[in-house]
């Protein structure tokens, strides 16, 4: 019999990847059958406010300290902390994610799409973000009465700030990751074929890929990189966020706080 627990998926609505996961989910479709229906909490993490860095957190959800992450108490052997796997996931319920197809094309280029370090993009004219995010760890780390399974956490999490954080925002890794959006959209962009259907190749409702893609892009015009959008692709962002599934999640919002 199935579990009658719902999912929990932790996010924050201003996380990149979680926006990506949340507009999946509300673009799934519906499922292979009645077995892989998924209902899902949400559960927000300020992470303005180190709620991410709290020890309950990263010992027991996410020792990357990081949103989204989706749990089972039963059908999950343990949390789903990373939004490539998450997506995958969803997609094994509602086939029309992932369309037999265009399967292996929309994986390739899933990867090749979350092998891009936003950060760098979103925050690679605010090196000072990732200095505070760095400093906001080792702050815990100075604390004398934390247990050892949170120090060790807490160590972990500091080695990610450092590479994934400190490390995009210096100017070659800014300049590689730009390269990277740039060969990245150039490829999607041939895709896309608005006179045949509103979704990449011409389909008449999105996979995984579009909706990754669509917030993408939207985070890209958001932090004033735009101009590394091909104009086929800016048509693209118009129509999904013209979608009631696009409201429902942003709600008027932007992809980027302070924008």
């Amino acid at each position: 019999m199935d579990s009658p627990q719902v999912y929990t998926l932790y996010f924050n609505k201003w996380s990149i990847c979680s926006q990506m996961i949340l507009l999946t989910l509300a673009f799934k479709g519906e499922p292979k059958d009645d077995s892989a229906s998924m209902t899902v909490e949400q559960k927000h993490i300020d992470i303005m406010n180190s709620e991410q860095l709290e020890e309950a957190f990263l010992t027991k959800v996410n020792p990357k300290g990081q949103v989204p992450v989706l749990t089972h108490l039963s059908k999950l052997p343990k949390p789903l902390p990373d939004s490539l796997d998450i997506t995958h996931y969803i997609a094994s319920h509602c086939p029309s994610l992932l369309p037999e197809d265009y399967k292996e094309q929309i994986v390739e280029l899933l990867k090749e799409l979350h092998d891009i370090n936003y950060f760098s993009l979103s925050f690679g004219n605010k090196p000072t973000a990732a200095k505070a995010q760095e400093a906001l760890v080792e702050k815990k780390l100075a604390e004398t009465d934390i247990s050892e399974e949170y120090r060790k956490t807490l160590e972990f999490k500091l080695k990610v700030v450092q590479n994934e954080k400190v490390g995009g925002v210096t100017e070659a890794e800014i300049e590689a990751q730009i390269g990277n959006a740039k060969a990245f959209l150039q490829k999607v962009a041939g895709l896309y074929e608005p006179n045949n259907g509103p979704w990449l190749w011409g389909r008449t409702s999105p996979t995984a890929l579009d909706v990754h893609l669509a917030v993408f892009v939207a985070r890209l015009h958001d932090v004033g990189r735009g101009v590394l959008v091909p104009e086929y692709l800016v048509l693209f962002r118009t129509h999904v966020m013209e979608t009631k599934e696009w409201e429902d999640v942003y709600q008027g919002r932007s992809t980027m706080f302070g924008v």
